[in-house]
C-alpha cells in the first residue's frame, strides 16, 4: 500500500492562509462595530458567494451570521452607516502586498517611471428609480443598446509583476454622472508617491486638457483618435524678420493614410510573425494647447484595419517602451472583468449613496487582490482532470469557497461582533422640572 502523498497541504492551505491575512489586516482597523461585518462582506466576495446569490448581500452573508440576531442586517447596516473610508484600505492593500507578496513595480524609461492605468466603467441599472438610487449618472448599454441609468466608477490601478505576472493593484476608485466627470476626480485625489509616474489611459480619457495637466513628474501616455490633428514645432525666427515668433509649425494628420511630411523615426518591427511598421513624430502639439509638447508612435499591424496611435508627455521613453506602456493598460480592464465575474460588482443591490460606492469599490479591491494572491500561488486545478492547471481570481474564489471554514475562522481571528444589550432600567423623569419635554 502506497504512502499518501503531503504534497497537496502546502498547495491547499498557502492561499487560503494568504487570502485570510489580507482580509484580517484590512479590517483590524476598524471600529469593532464595523469590523466583523465588513470582514464578513469581503468574505462573501472573496468565495464567490455574492455572484451565486446575484447580488444580494443579506442572503450571501446569512451563513456566516445566522448565529446572531439580527445579524444580516448588520452586515447591511454596516455597509450603509459603518464607519469606513476607502482610499486607506486601498493602501492598506497595497501596503500588504508589497510586504507578503513578491512583488515588483513595472518601471519605465531612463527616470524609472512606475506605471499606472486609469480607465473607467459603466454599471447599468436597467429597472433603477433615479429618486431611489445614488450615484447615477447616464451610460451606454450594449445589452440595451442605448443609454440608461448607471453607476459609473473610474479606478486607479497600479501595474506590478507578481511572480513575472502583470497585474494591477486598485488604488483609487471615484464616482461621477459621467465618465470624464469620474475621472478628473481620480486624478484630483491620486495618492502620494516619491517616484515619478506615467499614467496610461485610453482614447476617452486622452484629451487635450488631460495631457495638458500632464506634468513633468506625472506624465501622461494614450491612444489617440485617428482623426487627430496636431502642429509640428515652428521654425525658428529668421535674424532681422518682423513680427511675433511663429507659435504653430506645419500641420500633421498622424491617422491619415498618407501623413503629411517625414517621420523622425520610420522602423519595421516583427510581432508574431507580422511586419509592422512603427513610425514616430517628436515636439508635436495640439493647436489649443501649444506649450504641451508630446511625442506620438504610430503602428501599422497588418492584423488590424485601422492604426494604433499612441501619444505621450514623457519624451524620454523609447518606441518600444512607449508601446509597451499603452499595453500596460490591460491590467485595469482586467480588474473590471474579475469584480463583475466573481465579485458582484455588476450587481450592486444598493441604493444609498455610500452603499452604492463601498459595494463596487470594495468587488474592484477584493478582485485585483485574488488575483495577486492567484499569481503569487501555484496553480490551483478544479479537479483529477484539470491537466493543464493556471492561476487565476475564478479559480482561487472557488478554492476558498471549499475551504471556507478555515477561511473564515482565519480571517476573523480576534474580532468578535459587538453586542448590544437592552438598557432595562430606564431613568425618572416624572420628577423633572419641565415635565413637558420630559
Amino acid at each position: 500500500m502506497s504512502k499518501p502523498s503531503n504534497t497537496a497541504l502546502h498547495l491547499t492551505a498557502s492561499p487560503v492562509y494568504l487570502a485570510a491575512s489580507v482580509v484580517n489586516n484590512l479590517i483590524r482597523t476598524l471600529p469593532a462595530g464595523t469590523a466583523y461585518f465588513i470582514g464578513i462582506v469581503l468574505i462573501t466576495m472573496f468565495t464567490g458567494q455574492l455572484v451565486h446569490h446575484q447580488g444580494s448581500l443579506a442572503r450571501a452573508a446569512l451563513p456566516y451570521v445566522v448565529h446572531l440576531r439580527w445579524g444580516w442586517h448588520g452586515v447591511e447596516r454596516a455597509m450603509e452607516r459603518g464607519h469606513l473610508l476607502l482610499d486607506t484600505l486601498f493602501d492598506r492593500a497595497f501596503i500588504w502586498c508589497m510586504e507578503r507578496l513578491p512583488v515588483e513595480p513595472v518601471r519605465l524609461g531612463s527616470e524609472q517611471r512606475t506605471v499606472h492605468a486609469v480607465d473607467s466603467s459603466t454599471i447599468a441599472r436597467l429597472r433603477a428609480n433615479r429618486k431611489r438610487c445614488a450615484l447615477l449618472g447616464t451610460g451606454y448599454c450594449h445589452r440595451a443598446k442605448r443609454a440608461v441609468p448607471a453607476n459609473i466608477v473610474a479606478a486607479l490601478t497600479t501595474v506590478v509583476l507578481v511572480g513575472g505576472v502583470r497585474v494591477g493593484l486598485v488604488r483609487r476608485t471615484r464616482f461621477g454622472a459621467t465618465c470624464a466627470e469620474s475621472v478628473a476626480r481620480v486624478f484630483a485625489d491620486l495618492p502620494q508617491s516619491k517616484d515619478s509616474r506615467l499614467f496610461s489611459v485610453d482614447a476617452g480619457i486622452a484629451t487635450v486638457e488631460q495631457f495638458e495637466q500632464a506634468t513633468e513628474r506625472d506624465a501622461l501616455c494614450g491612444r489617440l483618435r485617428r482623426n487627430v490633428s496636431l502642429r509640428r514645432a515652428p521654425k525658428p525666427k529668421r535674424r532681422g524678420q518682423r513680427g511675433r515668433p511663429p507659435v504653430h509649425g506645419p500641420r500633421l494628420h498622424p491617422g491619415a493614410k498618407r501623413p503629411e511630411g517625414r517621420a523622425d523615426q520610420d522602423t519595421k518591427i516583427m510581432i508574431e510573425g507580422r511586419e509592422v511598421r512603427v513610425r514616430r513624430w517628436n515636439n508635436l502639439h495640439f493647436a489649443r494647447a501649444p506649450r504641451t509638447v508630446i511625442d506620438v508612435v504610430r503602428g501599422d499591424d497588418p492584423a488590424f484595419k485601422r492604426p494604433l496611435l499612441i501619444g505621450t508627455t514623457a519624451r524620454e521613453l523609447t518606441t518600444e517602451e512607449i508601446r509597451a506602456a499603452y499595453g500596460h493598460r490591460w491590467p485595469v480592464e482586467t480588474n473590471f472583468y474579475v469584480a463583475q465575474g466573481t465579485c458582484a460588482m455588476e450587481m450592486p443591490r444598493a441604493w444609498s449613496e455610500r452603499a452604492v460606492e463601498r459595494r463596487i469599490s470594495l468587488a474592484l479591491l477584493s478582485g485585483s487582490l485574488l488575483k495577486a494572491i492567484a499569481a503569487a500561488c501555484e496553480p490551483l486545478p478544479m479537479g483529477p482532470w484539470d491537466r493543464k492547471a493556471v492561476g487565476s481570481a475564478g479559480r482561487l474564489a472557488n478554492h476558498l469557497e471549499l475551504h471556507a471554514r478555515n477561511f473564515v475562522a482565519l480571517a476573523l481571528k480576534g474580532l468578535a461582533p459587538r453586542k448590544y444589550r437592552k438598557i432595562e432600567e430606564a431613568k425618572e423623569t416624572a420628577d423633572s422640572q419641565l415635565s413637558v419635554a420630559a
